[in-house]
């Protein structure tokens, strides 16, 4: 065998002098993990013997050679510069290597930022290479250490360390419980772990413990788990699920992204951002203000509204972030990842709930078809305000907080996980970004460094299972389309646009955007776009159709039969809905929403509120979106879990048209929102029909019901004019809640 091998190794080394230094470094790479380990030392028991066999000929061209295999290692560090908060830390390398982490870390936050960085690595190989990269950048602060990760020691003056990193090196280390429980020793108070390697979890590995940070592509499935185990074992790289599993239970996660190696086989890596399980006193405190004036998170820096309960009923009050707070604690788990984020926007919700399963990994609205103009005009919204309203794509969200004088605390409600990660990023963006890089990313829906932006500004913002999904999802912004032909609904934008073609008025529909009068407005939409649009032919192909109502339009079963009682059929709906809105206002100025849906992005001058340049500098204000909470559950489940009386606004748009008259679900809802409501607080609902059935039950659940708007053929209510009927229901009184739902007669 020996000699066959000396055979191959001198056939090999002359093809070497013939070939270029990329192939010769592969030939070399082949041959140091696929021959070699083969015919030597495999059955080291000395992990630095084994270590140097194995890296000691390939050394010189390691960094060459694991660019493709290694994925994940910038976005790592990207992300650990952007999660640093500690001026000038300490950082350690674990299995640091050949150096390349601390030299490309130079291009997210400079080397001299540091107070000292610690490469710590077994092999004197990789050691020797990692010396003489960083003597040629003269890096005074920038330390080597040949020894083993168990036992390396730090000078005296080095207390902690602010971030340590493992690349790749977490997989290799054979002790590695020894590792982790030395890590969680060293780390400082507000220090980050952060870590990027293979892996090969499953879904039963999460057996027992509560929201680690997200499970988009967490489980591998039998093959690959298989597979890529015994395939990394050849070259001592161990894919056992326990070394992850250890990391997430001794440290509390930041972020976790689970991802794939397309290039090569689609290899299954992660990246994880940790920090300690109980990483101050402030973990405490938002705990405890889960209890108090609402039952969930206050701003960290809102001290005097972070009381301790002191009564019977707030005790009584807990949210579901409390009470998997509590379970985890009891088993000495770390807190849900939504505890350790910086931000206090997004409430505790468990993923793993069958409920949200319904959504297919995407959400439905890529933009808010409600008009909040109206809204402040119903409303008259006040500082002194608490508002519950729907999230949908977040927009009339902004729209409220952007005010002049904002209501001070909105919560957000949606069931949909991803219409609430659009509007964390939103959130995000708003803190973050220069305000021509909010505009690129919301105004015209595509930004070509989303990217970027994403890992170096908006991750700190985010929740974990935001960033997962926009980490999944970054072409949203980066495509041709770009944002708002995403979501369900771009369904009905591209079908209207196909209808236009067909009938030669594409043209014409772009001169609708451009109108400078009523007149010539009116004139494009009478001679060309209504006769394409309004038709029996588009009325019995598509809108009589109940998947393209629903799935396209956002218009579920039982609100396409108020509208068929109402009005007949669709198409005289749509009919009653466009045709008043051409006389109402030019749409290339004053209506947003049509112009998006026609050109695909907005205008400076025609645009939500929340993207002018004054409602930018409002939300760009220290302080100014901490009143924002972000619930990913039903209505009902939500404002069961706030404390009495504590909300004056409610806004639930459209979504009691989705309920079955004949059903429980409207009861349970109404009664849950009195209970919520302060007396005399309301609540705001639109509807496809003029005279909703649900009014009669808020009659009877405590409440005054009076159209603020309803619609006529030769009228608009707003400027999307898609309901038939706004209305608005004043808390008249408190309800017994003591009596069942089966026991109400209407």
């Amino acid at each position: 065998m020996y000699s066959t091998l000396a055979v191959a190794a001198g056939l090999l080394g002359l093809a070497m002098v013939l070939l270029n230094t990329y192939t010769k470094s592969i030939l070399i790479f082949a041959w140091n993990c696929f021959l070699k380990p083969i015919s030597k030392n495999s059955d080291a028991r000395d992990q630095q013997a084994a270590l140097e066999s194995f890296y000691q000929g390939q050394a010189s061209i390691y960094d060459i050679t694991r660019s493709k295999l290694l994925q994940g290692r910038e976005t790592m560090l990207r992300l650990s510069a952007s999660h640093i908060s500690v001026p000038q830390p300490v950082w350690i390398d674990i299995g640091g290597g050949t150096g390349w982490n601390i030299e490309r870390m130079d291009e997210y936050k400079k080397i001299s930022e540091f107070k000292a960085v610690y490469l710590i690595d077994l092999s004197p190989s990789l050691c020797k290479i990692a010396r003489e990269r960083f003597a040629a950048k003269k890096w005074s602060n920038v330390h080597v250490v040949c020894a083993d990760a168990t036992s390396f020691s730090l000078p005296e003056n080095i207390k902690a360390a602010d971030l340590i990193t493992m690349s790749y090196s977490l997989s290799m280390i054979p002790m590695f419980y020894a590792v982790i429980d030395r890590l969680e020793r060293i780390l400082s108070n507000d220090g980050i772990v952060a870590v990027v390697d293979f892996y090969a979890q499953s879904t039963a590995t999460l057996c027992g413990r509560t929201n680690l940070g997200g499970e988009l592509l967490r489980h591998v499935n039998w093959f690959s788990r298989t597979f890529w185990r015994l395939w990394f074992e050849f070259d001592r790289v161990y894919l056992d699920s326990s070394r992850r599993d250890y990391l997430e239970y001794q440290f509390g996660t930041i972020k976790s992204v689970n991802s794939r190696n397309n290039l090569l086989g689609r290899i299954p890596y992660y990246i994880w951002l940790g920090c300690l399980k109980r990483r101050d006193s402030e973990l405490a405190r938002k705990i405890n203000a889960l209890a108090t004036e609402s039952p969930y998170l206050l701003p960290v820096n809102s001290s005097p509204e972070i009381q301790v309960i002191d009564n019977e009923e707030d005790l009584t009050v807990r949210s579901k972030g409390y009470e998997a707070a509590v379970i985890n604690l009891q088993r000495n788990f770390p807190l849900p990842s939504f505890f350790y984020q910086s931000e206090i926007w997004r409430i505790f919700y468990d993923e793993r709930h069958p409920k949200y399963s319904q959504f297919a990994g995407q959400y439905i609205y890529a933009f808010t078809w409600e008009d909040p103009r109206e809204d402040d005009k119903i409303l008259k919204f006040k500082p002194t305000d608490t508002v519950l309203a729907i999230t949908s794509a977040g927009d009339n969200i902004l729209a409220y907080a952007s005010m002049p004088n904002p209501p001070h605390r909105i919560h957000c409600v949606d069931l949909n996980p991803y219409q609430n990660h659009l509007l964390e990023l939103k959130l995000a963006a708003f803190l973050t970004l220069d305000y021509s890089d909010v505009w690129k990313l919301f105004g015209e829906g595509r930004h070509p460094d989303f990217d970027n932006l994403l890992v170096s500004k908006l991750a700190p913002k985010l929740s974990s299972h935001a960033l997962q999904y926009w980490m999944r999802n970054k072409g949203t912004f980066t495509s041709k389309k770009g944002l708002y032909d995403t979501g369900s609904t771009r369904w009905a934008i591209r079908i209207a646009k196909w209808v236009f073609w067909l009938a030669g008025c594409t043209e014409d529909v772009k001169k609708l955007c451009k109108a400078t009068s009523i007149t010539e407005q009116k004139m494009i939409w009478t001679d060309r776009i209504r006769p394409a649009m309004i038709n029996p032919w588009v009325a019995s192909i598509i809108l009589r159709n109940p998947l393209f109502l629903w799935k396209a339009l956002g218009v579920p079963k039982h609100q396409a039969e108020m509208i068929s009682s109402s009005s007949g059929d669709f198409l005289t709906y749509i009919t009653d809905t466009l045709d008043p809105l051409i006389e109402r206002s030019l749409i290339a100025e004053d209506n947003y929403f049509y112009l998006l849906c026609i050109q695909g992005f907005y205008t400076r001058i025609n645009c939500p509120s929340y993207l002018k340049k004054d409602s930018y500098t409002r939300l760009a204000q220290s302080g100014a979106l901490d009143g924002i909470r972000i619930h990913t559950d039903e209505i009902v489940d939500v404002v069961a879990r706030i404390r009495k009386h504590t909300v004056t606004i409610a806004i639930v748009m459209d979504h009691m048209d989705w309920f079955d008259q004949d059903g429980v679900d409207a009861i349970k809802e109404i009664r849950s929102l009195n209970h919520a409501l302060k007396v005399g607080g309301r609540v705001l609902f639109r509807s496809a029909s003029k005279h909703p059935w649900y009014t009669s039950v808020y009659e009877a659940e405590g409440f005054k019901c009076k159209a603020a708007q309803v619609r006529d053929k030769n009228k608009s209510i707003d400027r999307t004019n898609m309901y038939a009927s706004t209305w608005v229901a004043t808390k008249v009184r408190d309800l017994d809640e003591n009596l069942s739902v089966d026991k109400l007669v209407l």
